[in-house]
């Protein structure tokens, strides 16, 4: 299961076994507070029987006077009571008490029972509500998967022309030397691989093959491939220091192409990009038209413009969470954005 589906899973289920819960609170607590009123109804009916027979040992029997008293009905100030008349006694009422420990103990009895019947129907509630999450997400679900293998069959099926064409530049390149046409259709071709990389990327994952990299080297070398595709733009590199990690090549790659792709695509006309190597921190700098949303700018299919598939950031995050990379974004709209990876976590020496 994918983590965004395990996501959806989680919330749904959460909401669903929430409101479940709540409801099933709100039953054992009137079902608590109903028992608590029978209890209180069948002691002093007990009470009543006991003023006639005055053979029960759990209650106390006492005199009181009849003046300021009320008589049959059930008090519980000080205790549990009752007063009820004696034949031919014009003075007096017996007053039949409940200790109040029994009391205490029969009400915790009453609480101990109800709990046990409340986690048993807890349990249930989460089974049931487990059961029907899984059975609402099941066509979004197969919807999705669906959708994975139309994506893997198209690029399965882009292979072919794409070999093609690259076969034929080449020997097209061999026979006529340099070729301005050719270059923008190389141009274009780079643009369409790029593409499949982060399709291929956002369906695969593989388990990171780490090796020692020179994280500065395939930086300039990923600049100049991205400059080779926007030529009309600036494209500067800074080195202060050396940087060297051990991480995945081939994931690094596809987080370096798709950050600084972004940055030449939504880059103003003949504007800049800067890469900066300093200490443990690329620094990706651009003169574009910023971000207007950055809470929602890693999100997947989220996008500020009409073209694009809303995959490149998304795909990032997904891959600086795998290779244990910090990123940070600060944007100012129609002034640019910086993007900085942060490699502090790496080592440099294979364990």
């Amino acid at each position: 299961m994918k983590r965004y589906e395990k996501e959806s899973l989680f919330k749904n289920f959460l909401v669903f076994f929430s409101l479940l819960e709540i409801l099933l609170v709100l039953l054992f607590t009137e079902l608590y507070h109903t028992q608590k009123r029978e209890y209180r109804q069948d002691l002093f009916k007990t009470m009543q029987v006991c003023s006639y027979t005055m053979n029960c040992e759990q209650f106390i029997f006492d005199f009181a006077p009849k003046k300021g008293t009320k008589h049959n009905e059930l008090h519980d100030d000080n205790g549990l009571y009752a007063y009820f008349s004696i034949p031919k006694s014009k003075k007096f009422y017996i007053k039949i008490s409940y200790p109040f420990e029994n009391f205490l103990s029969d009400m915790q009895q009453i609480k101990r029972v109800l709990w046990i019947k409340f986690i048993l129907a807890t349990l249930l509630l989460f089974g049931i509500a487990l059961f029907f999450t899984f059975y609402s997400l099941k066509p979004i679900r197969q919807a999705l998967k669906l959708n994975d293998e139309f994506i893997k069959d198209i690029l399965h099926d882009f292979n072919t022309p794409i070999t093609s064409i690259v076969l034929n530049m080449k020997m097209f390149q061999e026979e006529n030397g340099d070729d301005p046409f050719i270059n923008r259709v190389s141009h274009s071709l780079d643009t369409i691989l790029l593409l499949q990389n982060n399709l291929k990327s956002f369906l695969h994952h593989s388990p990171s093959q780490n090796e020692k990299i020179d994280i500065a080297e395939l930086s300039k070398e990923r600049l100049n491939f991205i400059h080779n595709i926007y030529p009309k733009l600036t494209f500067n590199y800074e080195k202060h220091h050396d940087l060297i990690k051990i991480t995945n090549k081939d994931l690094l790659t596809r987080i370096l192409d798709n950050l600084l792709s972004n940055a030449a695509k939504y880059n103003k006309p003949h504007g800049e990009v800067k890469l900066t190597i300093q200490e443990n921190t690329i620094i990706i700098k651009d003169t574009g038209k910023g971000i207007k949303n950055i809470d929602k700018v890693l999100q997947r299919y989220y996008k500020e413009q009409e073209r694009g598939l809303g995959l490149g950031l998304h795909i990032v995050q997904k891959l600086v969470t795998e290779l244990n990379i910090d990123i940070d974004i600060e944007t100012q709209e129609g002034r640019g954005t910086t993007i900085k990876l942060d490699f502090k976590h790496l080592t440099e020496k294979l364990i």
